[in-house]
């Protein structure tokens, strides 16, 4: 790709030919400990032959110099000054065994001695006791690892900034390997012992670790798998650590890691323009994260500019040759050179050339009336203009976006520091100034801007009293940070809590400290359990309290997940299992309390989560059929639940409820079949998965024929097909067991088993069978499912148009064809269902209003077919049949996805808007998807990276109302009979069950002990 220039350097292209500085100059003395020869004079030429030694060292193989910058930070060994090549990633390695300065040095190595590019060559002075080992390493090849810019699609920048994560994590492993030189091995998962910060991050990015185990042979990735065949946990292997080979290449592969971080950054710090909104965030987010260790202080704080370090390189090799250069001070303070002023003004005006104005510009703000300050200082108005330019910039950054930057949490450091940074930069360019162009009017320029700043400062602190800060998340929402602690699925279980308006006001009305527990409980199982009750809701209304904060743009759920992992916080959990543990310290653990000052928040959470079902049982009687067996009150006990499980074979949400509920054969006498009657759906209603992998999630569920009382006929259809579902399940599973078992006895004839053979024949004879049952069965399933319908009522025409004006006056042979209700509505409004919520005053209609009815119905009404009057009549009808329907329908509210392998991976959530779109909060990276396809798509992608992506968990949300979808299980009259005319005293006992004859054709009676399965 074409090399972008990055402060001086070409990432991914050909370094530039130091500077040499001219002769009467004199370089700055290295660090540490010097010996200065008696009547060394201050300024000596260097030696020819040792420039031209130096020229060799600095060389590459193909003859292009390196572009070399001295390194700074903890990870730089004291004994050792290094010099980086950040174009070619070579190294420039000086250990410096005895230092003599003031002294021209000159060595017995010659520059045709040096080979350029590679070599270790010990430099002893003639002149003096000077001795320096000097060791040019070659590149190893990460620069591979990170794609170079330009970057053209907002995907490459996201994939980039991706990486930057696995790479940072990856530092901090060879920071672990440099550090300690015992050291052998690295697990790769966070949860693991000794495992490094953020390694869960570079555990995923299998592309990074495989480019560097093969540029770095002394590593070694293992663990995939034990010779047993058992899985272990992964981890990075160092061999033959001690070695000194192995010691240099991790110290060499942590330079080349933390120089292409370097680098990265300051590209993107360079021109922020090329981030989307979301993208900046998670970019600065990034920032505060990485100046904490491996970037201290900043990039540029990482190294020397090119024209010090090659001074200083050139000090210690060739010894004095420039003079002492004049400086002056300014007020006092300490002294600054001319050199340096007109560096610091040029770093200003770039500043806000390259930073501040795109940021401005980025944030909406006209930018038309400011003029980046000119260092063109021919005239004497000059430096007065600059200061005053600069400070008119600056004042609209402050303005915009800088005070709230360094008052939200993004800035780690604290509002007081970053005011003295505002403050600091303010006043930044002021003695360069005076130094370079000193004048009157410069004097009187700053002072005028100095004494803007702090009445200004003084404005935006009560301004911030009655405003809001600055937080680039979509619709001002709050990610979750997740510090290597594999927080991700209590941060995903948060969202989704947090999403839930009523339960968040009831979080928020919760006392803001819980009252103290009785001294007299003694420390059992209950009163831990009271205490990590307490705990969690004072964490979560603390949390939910920063959340609701439109400014804060990221916080930590870290409290609440210490008290729902318990002792194992650290380790990956489920988030089913999460929302378990908080139901049981919601409902149990906050029970025990006296005076139950959380009662407002149990009894919150139990109605928007927490559904109920019985249990419905089925005897044999003499005639063949089933019968209801009568339940004692205890037995007939309501349960709870708090999601619904998708079990394997369930491909929808739908399916999943249906084998719920469905009729389950138990192979006894007094009880022959068992089902769970829902009693109340919560208006959130949960599924859960551990085991499908590829999952149809539906945008919406109809729940009419779980929340509605069947008639007796429907009853039977629905145990029926329940029966038949079952038996198509067993065949299923038995042609599953039956192929492989068939093939192998093939085989086997083939070397001459005769018993195989005819084995075989007689197993191949059976799956025919089975599958010639299958067609039938799944024909049967179809019928049934179209005789039980949604169970919505769908009385006859006649009845529905008793009362409706004008309708003797309709003409239209269309009427004659229809019976039901429902072909009424598929001629009024076609096939469309609203998708969003409808209250009952919009099922109100306007008279003449037709925009929502199809165009035949228009075309009758036009044409005097159907009466005026009639049709608004029959439309309003008809819309408050639509609304009494949708009172059972939920909506899909939110999909929390898990993107790994067994315990090794990471939890996501997408939480539907009111509009439709999602929010998908990644920890603390929040991103916005305009549908629900795209959530689908984006999960699809997420699969596509090495690891598979799969929904956990799924949550439904009542459509009409957030209260509970209460189910009437007593279907009968007011007289005491059911809706057949029967008597309805068993079915009242046994929960709404008719008596069920076996139907004519029916599963035989030696399938029936056979069908009997499993639910979680």
């Amino acid at each position: 790709s074409k090399p972008c220039l990055v402060r001086g350097f070409f990432w991914g292209g050909l370094g530039r030919q130091p500077r040499v500085l001219p002769s009467g100059r004199r370089a700055a003395s290295p660090q540490g400990a010097t010996t200065r020869m008696p009547g060394a004079s201050a300024a000596m030429a260097p030696s020819k032959a040792t420039e031209e030694l130096l020229d060799r060292l600095s060389k590459a193989e193909n003859g292009d110099y390196f572009t070399l910058v001295k390194l700074h930070g903890a990870d730089v060994p004291a004994d050792l000054q290094l010099y980086f090549c950040k174009n070619k990633f070579s190294v420039v390695q000086v250990r410096v065994k005895t230092l003599v300065t003031g002294v021209v040095h000159e060595y017995a190595t010659g520059a045709c001695d040096i080979k350029p590019g590679a070599g270790v060559y010990e430099l002893k002075c003639r002149n003096c006791a000077h001795e320096l080992q000097v060791k040019v390493q070659p590149a190893l090849g990460l620069l591979s690892l990170l794609k170079p810019p330009p970057y053209s699609s907002v995907q490459e920048v996201a994939g980039v900034l991706r990486r930057l994560g696995a790479l940072a994590a990856l530092y901090h492993v060879l920071l672990a390997f440099q550090q300690d030189p015992t050291r052998e091995e690295s697990p790769l998962v966070a949860s693991a012992p000794g495992a490094t910060r953020n390694v869960g991050r570079l555990a995923e990015d299998l592309e990074v670790l495989e480019l560097f185990v093969d540029k770095c042979p002394v590593f070694v990735r293992v663990g995939a798998a034990s010779e047993l065949g058992e899985p272990t946990k992964p981890r990075l292997r160092l061999t033959d650590c001690a070695r000194p080979r192995t010691r240099g290449m991790v110290l060499k592969a942590l330079l080349e890691v933390k120089m292409l971080l370097v680098i990265a950054v300051e590209h993107f710090q360079e021109d922020e323009t090329q981030f989307t909104g979301q993208q900046l965030q998670a970019f600065h987010n990034f920032l505060i994260e990485i100046h904490e260790d491996c970037l201290a202080g900043g990039a540029t704080a990482q190294y020397q500019p090119v024209l010090e370090s090659w001074e200083s390189l050139k000090a210690l090799v060739c010894g004095p040759s420039i003079s002492a250069p004049e400086t002056e001070a300014v007020d006092g303070v300490k002294d600054l050179t001319v050199k340096e002023a007109w560096k610091v003004l040029q770093d200003c005006a770039a500043n806000l050339k390259n930073t501040v104005l795109p940021n401005l510009q980025q944030r909406g703000q006209p930018i038309s009336d400011l003029v980046p300050p000119s260092t063109d200082f021919t005239s004497a108005a000059g430096g007065a203009r600059f200061k005053t330019e600069y400070c008119k910039i600056w004042k609209r950054a402050i303005d915009t976006y800088l005070f709230d930057l360094v008052h939200s949490s993004r800035y780690t450091k604290g509002p007081t520091q970053g005011l003295a940074m505002i403050r600091s930069q303010w006043s930044r360019p002021d003695r360069s100034l005076q130094l370079t162009c000193p004048s009157p009017d410069l004097d009187k320029a700053i002072a005028k801007c100095n004494a803007e700043l702090e009445p200004f400062l003084a404005d935006k602190v009560a301004k911030r009293q009655q405003g809001v800060s600055v937080n680039f998340n979509p619709r001002s929402s709050t990610g979750l940070t997740n510090p290597g602690e594999n927080l991700c699925a209590a941060n995903a279980l948060v969202q989704l809590l947090f999403s839930v308006e009523p339960f968040r006001e009831a979080v928020l009305q919760a006392p803001e400290a819980p009252a103290a527990a009785s001294t007299s409980l003694s420390r059992d199982a209950g009163s831990t359990m009271m205490d990590e009750a307490q705990q969690l809701v004072v964490g979560l209304r603390r949390l939910f309290v920063d959340m609701a904060r439109p400014e804060r743009a990221v916080t930590s759920a870290r409290e609440v997940a210490a008290a729902l992992y318990g002792k194992e916080l650290g380790q990956q959990q489920d988030c089913d299992e999460l929302m378990h543990r908080l139901s049981l310290l919601l409902q149990d653990g906050l029970s025990a309390l006296p005076g139950k000052p959380f009662e407002g928040l149990q009894k919150s959470f139990q109605r928007f989560f927490v559904g109920e079902t019985c249990e419905a049982r089925l005897k044999a009687d003499e005639s063949g059929g089933f019968v209801p067996v009568v339940q004692s009150n205890e037995e007939s006990k309501a349960k709870q639940f708090l999601s619904i499980p998708i079990q394997e074979g369930n491909s929808t949400a739908m399916q999943a409820l249906e084998d719920f509920t469905s009729w389950s054969a138990t192979g006894g006498s007094d009880v022959a079949w068992t089902q769970e009657r829902l009693r109340s759906f919560p208006p959130f209603l949960c599924f859960a998965s551990r085991q499908v992998s590829d999952l149809e999630w539906e945008d919406f569920l109809n729940l009419t024929r779980f929340a509605s009382s069947p008639s007796s006929s429907t009853q039977r259809n629905i145990f029926e097909r329940s029966r038949t579902q079952q038996l198509q399940s067993e065949l299923k599973e038995a042609l599953q067991h039956l192929l492989p078992a068939c093939s192998s006895l093939k085989k086997a004839s083939l070397f001459g088993s005769k018993p195989s053979a005819g084995h075989a024949a007689h197993l191949s004879t059976m799956l025919q069978e089975v599958e010639v049952q299958l067609e039938p069965i799944a024909g049967r399933i179809a019928e049934l499912d179209g005789l039980v319908g949604d169970c919505f009522d769908d009385p006859t025409l006649k009845s529905f148009l008793d009362g409706v004006p004008e309708v003797g006056a309709i003409k239209t042979p269309m009427f004659d064809r229809i019976e039901r209700i429902r072909e009424l509505e598929l001629l009024v409004f076609g096939n469309e269902e609203p998708s969003s919520r409808t209250s009952s005053s919009e099922a109100s209609v306007v008279v003449g209003d037709l925009s929502e009815s199809t165009e035949a119905w228009r075309k009758l009404v036009e044409d005097g077919a159907v009466p005026q009057a009639a049709s608004s009549e029959i439309l309003a009808r008809l819309k408050q049949r639509r609304v009494a329907r949708q009172a059972n329908w939920y909506d899909i509210h939110a999909i929390v996805v898990y993107q790994g392998l067994g315990q090794f991976g990471h939890y996501v959530t997408f939480i539907r808007q009111p509009d439709g779109a999602f929010l998908c909060f990644d920890d603390e990276q929040v991103t916005e998807l305009p549908r629900a396809d795209d959530v689908r798509d984006e999960i699809s992608r997420r699969g596509g990276q090495g690891f598979p992506a799969s929904v956990r968990m799924l949550a439904y949300r009542r459509r009409s109302s957030d209260e509970p979808l209460e189910v009437d299980l007593h279907h009968h009259t007011s007289n005491g009979k059911a809706a057949d005319g029967s008597n309805s005293a068993a079915g009242v006992a046994s929960g709404g069950v008719a008596a069920f004859k076996r139907p004519i054709g029916g599963v035989p009676e030696e399938i029936d002990a056979a069908i009997k399965r499993q639910r979680t």
